[in-house]
């Protein structure tokens, strides 16, 4: 640590190793699983409610977690959540590689699940928002880049090798990924925040900026039992919910859909990669807009688009529309994980931000575990998803209504 430039804030590399995580939890992702839907259906003869319920079990289990983790990270840093997680999600890809059974795929993406939503996402999304204040929006840019570049390079990666190999040859690929891009970075590199290291906030003690009411720097550091007493805390928290429910309603079931509108399984894959690289340009441009804006405005902005991105969808039998709705989603998931725990920081400062960030994301793995599920089930009962499709979009709708109203809190 002594050797490297003192010019370069220790900071980034924080973030540096939390983005390598994020790319690595693509092993995780519902756009990764949906890649495998297909195939394992085929082998084992599962139906879509069947596997859409391991992703809502684990979602749930993670989620009840979650708001342990963002208090842990409080106190104790990201470190070990982030390391455990990690090795949990490469022991669950090994599993899964060998599964042979539905009651062996469920035990296995549980756990990845878990690991996931209730170490992986908690701990890595408030790493950015520890270390920096005026600088927060971009490093938060950046943490969530590596989430969307997972899925760029996973999505066709796996398809790749399931058609090289097999689908469990591709399960044993991200394990390995996961155990040299994300756990071991964590590991070296991630530490609680820069207090702990002689050092300030930014690296040079400048945390103040101007910005719009619900900057980055606007509110104090204010602690849990008085955030939870704030009409606005459980606005946004409700929105959330509805939004997480709105966008994962799709994930899971996308290349299934777009295969029965008649497009290929190596198009509906490529809309993944759209997706996740659109999704890569948005992080990176909320966290800078978040920057000199107001976050609660992008956000609306991000849930009314994910609304209009369902309506696309259901219409989409063509690569011009697909990749329509690819871009906007991409948008839409890449601005929601990127602004949400700017707006929190904004709203009530970094002192309890792990804790607070747990709790709305058991909210938002709630909505996960609903979303696949109700997809799922619409599919089954009527062959099809244009109903689930167009209730999802009104709930984003209702989302992005009960979010206008949460103003910054008076703490």
């Amino acid at each position: 640590m002594n050797i490297l430039p003192r010019r370069i804030y220790y900071g980034w590399w924080v973030v540096a190793a939390a983005s390598g995580m994020s790319f690595a939890n693509a092993a995780t992702a519902i756009s990764i699983l949906t890649v495998f839907v297909v195939p394992m259906s085929q082998e084992f003869g599962w139906n879509r409610t069947e596997v859409a319920g391991a992703t809502s079990l684990g979602a749930v289990l993670g989620a009840g977690l979650a708001p342990f983790t963002g208090r842990a990270v409080d106190r104790f840093g990201a470190r070990v959540a982030l390391v455990a997680g990690g090795l949990i999600v490469v022991a669950g890809c090994l599993y899964l590689a060998g599964a042979q059974a539905l009651a062996g795929f469920y035990v296995a993406f549980t756990a990845v699940r878990i690991a996931d939503q209730g170490l992986i996402q908690v701990s890595a999304a408030v790493t950015a928002g520890k270390w920096f204040a005026r600088y927060r929006g971009r490093a938060t840019g950046l943490v969530m880049l590596g989430n969307a570049g997972g899925v760029i390079v996973m999505a066709p990666l796996v398809q790749l090798v399931i058609s090289a190999w097999d689908w469990r040859a591709a399960w044993v690929m991200l394990a390995g990924v996961m155990l040299v891009v994300g756990a071991l970075p964590a590991l070296l590199l991630v530490r609680r925040q820069p207090e702990d290291l002689g050092l300030r906030v930014d690296g040079d003690g400048t945390s103040s900026l101007t910005t719009g009411s619900e900057g980055p720097s606007a509110s104090p550091d204010v602690g849990l039992g008085t955030i939870i007493r704030t009409p606005s805390f459980w606005l946004i928290l409700v929105s959330l919910f509805l939004v997480a429910t709105a966008t994962s309603g799709i994930g899971l079931h996308l290349v299934p859909h777009l295969t029965q509108q008649g497009l290929s399984a190596g198009a509906a894959v490529a809309a993944i990669s759209v997706m996740s690289i659109s999704g890569a340009l948005a992080a990176l441009a909320c966290g800078l807009l978040a920057e000199r804006s107001s976050p609660k405005l992008l956000l609306v902005l991000a849930y009314l688009l994910g609304a209009a991105s369902m309506w696309v969808l259901m219409g989409a039998d063509n690569l011009p529309e697909t990749y329509l709705f690819a871009v906007l989603q991409g948008i839409v998931g890449a601005g929601i994980n990127t602004l949400a725990p700017i707006l929190w920081a904004g709203y009530y400062g970094r002192g309890s931000l792990g804790s607070i960030f747990g709790v709305s994301r058991a909210a938002q793995v709630v909505g996960f575990a609903v979303g696949p599920l109700a997809s799922a089930v619409v599919y089954d009962r009527t062959g099809s998803y244009q109903g689930a499709f167009l209730a999802l979009a009104a709930v984003a709708v209702v989302a992005a209504i009960l979010l206008v109203t949460a103003r910054r809190p008076r703490v």
